[in-house]
């Protein structure tokens, strides 16, 4: 099978479409749970009319911690920040309160899943994020494509001399 090159490809063709969710009213408690369970950085937060209404993440959540008081000396640049460490102090924060539409970042970037790749790793660059909602019309969530999944798709390029 003949791979296809970075420049030739959409979106569509890297793009995780089985996205992990969370929905505006559950609580931060849930969504740091799904964060973890699945190994993920961020989740599209999705309405009840299928759009991406924000995104939460992980630093989302560690500024929330730190506001409530969660003491982050531990997690400063000289020690590293480990995965487990980061969980952990997470944790330590009682998110049960505090919904998702209140912690996320509301007006993710969003990407057509026909956009030619290397459009959507320019604008990752040029807002310094790492994952883009991928919607069709009326902006109705499809997907998600990271960062990862754009190396993914240079990697495989190069290895068949693309």
């Amino acid at each position: 099978m003949a791979r296809i090159a970075i420049s030739d490809q959409q979106v569509r063709d890297v793009m995780t479409f089985h996205a992990v969710t969370v929905a505006p009213d559950d609580t931060a408690k849930d969504a740091l749970d799904l964060i973890v369970a699945n190994n993920v950085a961020a989740l599209p937060v999705i309405d009840e009319s299928n759009r991406c209404a924000g995104v939460i993440s992980a630093s989302d959540l560690l500024g929330l911690a730190q506001e409530r008081g969660e003491n982050l000396e531990a997690l400063n640049a000289s020690e590293g920040l480990t995965r487990e460490l980061l969980v952990e102090h997470l944790e330590r924060a009682d998110f049960s309160d505090l919904l998702v539409k209140d912690a996320m970042t509301p007006t993710p970037i969003e990407i057509a899943p026909d956009a030619p790749l290397p459009e959507a790793a320019r604008i990752m660059v040029e807002y310094g994020i790492h994952h883009l909602a991928v919607t069709e019309r009326h902006h109705r969530f499809l997907g998600v494509l990271s960062s990862l999944d754009v190396v993914r798709a240079m990697a495989d390029g190069r290895a068949c001399g693309s």
